[in-house]
């Protein structure tokens, strides 16, 4: 390889791009950047209208922890205290099959698991809502037995299987309402 010419050109050059780099990565955030029109919030017990299992303590709880983990709101005990008060309602809960036994076709083998819920957020000091009745959902699988078992061989039952894709499903409607709530309107 033959030297440069001009190596002070190359050396301002290198300088040069480097602080670029620098100052351009020097108003970047972590996190999201969008900021809500109030500062605490009240969220009210999940109502659960669905067929969904005892699935109302687990959204609300999934729900609250999503927002103490954002940290942009306050969650607060009161209503009274509150700037805004989110009401979340499930609404719908639908369990499909999606596969059956090969030795039984009425067995199903995994499911489809769908939770929706609506929500409303809802300003007491203005007295108006910012949204009213906005549809969240989710979906995921719940798969009964083990597939890569031996046939016959079933390490839990349906209950269990929807059991864990209900904490799924919890997960996925509180990320939803967080969006929702704390998002870009």
């Amino acid at each position: 390889m033959l030297p440069p010419k001009h190596p002070r050109i190359l050396s301002l050059l290198t300088i040069s791009l480097a602080l670029n780099c620098f100052l351009g990565c020097a108003s970047y955030r972590l996190g999201d950047a969008t900021t809500a029109p109030f500062r605490t919030i009240y969220i009210v017990p999940t109502l659960n209208e669905s067929y969904a299992p005892l699935a109302a303590a687990r959204v609300s709880a999934e729900i609250r922890e999503s927002f103490i983990r954002d940290g942009r709101v306050t969650l607060t005990g009161n209503e009274a205290e509150a700037d805004v008060v989110l009401s979340v309602t499930l609404t719908d809960y639908r369990r499909t099959a999606q596969t059956r036994d090969q030795n039984d076709t009425v067995r199903a083998r995994d499911f489809n698991v769908a939770l929706a819920a609506k929500l409303s957020l809802y300003s007491p000091g203005q007295g108006n809502y910012y949204f009213r009745d906005r549809t969240v959902s989710s979906n995921t699988s719940a798969y009964v037995g083990n597939p890569y078992g031996a046939n016959g061989t079933t390490n839990f039952d349906y209950r269990q299987a929807e059991n864990l894709a209900m904490n799924r499903l919890a997960r996925d409607l509180a990320k939803g309402t967080l969006s929702a709530v704390l998002g870009n309107w």
